[in-house]
């Protein structure tokens, strides 16, 4: 594992817990912490034997309240690493499963951090808004696109022009937090919805990521017609797992999957 300064990597099994580390500023990340939190995503994205991220932050008033903009800037290399903002909002056609632990505050580009994630596990305490605008600026990682898609254009236009908060509750109406939790039990909660995909073979997992990204801005009816050229399909019905699941069904065993090819 690589060394780091901003945040910390805990390893169990095949689930690996990013904790962004910056309290004193509300976890917002500096230029170094995105670059950072890009090398630990490549170090997850690159080994077989970790199939789950959870990404969460420390202490529990902030997930991560955006960009540091007082954190000072190396001009020798551009403010993001190329997988963007945290190492994750431009890191397109990712095939692993990665959920958001929102434990506070997740604002500005802590949001587009959030939505850029699978699935957002979220503590009752915690707020969300693209709040980019009331400093200047806009939500340039992926965050406008996101929210569209995710809830809709006239939804989203009431956010995104008006950098209004909303509470996890109004969230999960919105359908951008997949379960809302006491604050104390949000990385729990987040480990359970791991443990729940684990059950499944990490090659249907991928290859149901693969089918997902390719759906995106294309019909149906297009996505179906090619979906069994995808590697990661084909890869899943010729590999090991297509034989163990029905396999381990008929026996009333536990299936033992294989790492992802």
């Amino acid at each position: 594992m690589i060394d780091t300064r901003f945040c910390s990597v805990e390893v169990d099994g095949r689930i690996m817990t990013v904790t962004i580390r910056r309290e004193e500023v509300r976890n917002a990340l500096s230029q170094d912490a995105s670059w950072e939190l890009g090398a630990v995503f490549d170090h997850f994205d690159a080994n077989p034997d970790l199939w789950i991220a959870i990404v969460t932050g420390a202490g529990d008033k902030a997930f991560c309240a955006g960009a540091d903009l007082k954190g000072g800037m190396d001009r020798s290399r551009p403010s993001v690493p190329p997988s963007g903002f945290g190492g994750m909002v431009s890191r397109f056609g990712r095939l692993k499963p990665v959920i958001a632990a929102v434990n506070g505050q997740a604002m500005g580009g802590g949001f587009e951090l959030a939505l850029a994630c699978d699935l957002i596990v979220a503590a009752d305490s915690a707020t969300f808004g693209l709040t980019e605008p009331r400093v200047g600026l806009a939500a340039l990682g992926g965050g406008i696109q996101r929210l569209i898609r995710e809830i809709g254009s006239k939804r989203a236009m009431a956010m995104l022009l008006t950098a209004r908060r909303i509470t996890a509750s109004q969230a999960l109406d919105l359908g951008l937090v997949n379960e809302i939790v006491p604050a104390d039990d949000v990385l729990a909660a987040a480990r359970r919805w791991a443990e729940e995909i684990l059950q499944c073979s990490p090659n249907s997992v991928i290859a149901t990521k693969a089918v997902a990204n390719g759906l995106d801005g294309r019909s149906i009816a297009a996505s179906m017609g090619d979906m069994f050229d995808l590697p990661q399909v084909r890869g899943l019905l010729t590999g090991p797992d297509a034989r163990e699941g029905p396999k381990a069904f008929a026996e009333k065993r536990a299936p033992v999957w294989s790492n992802p090819a």
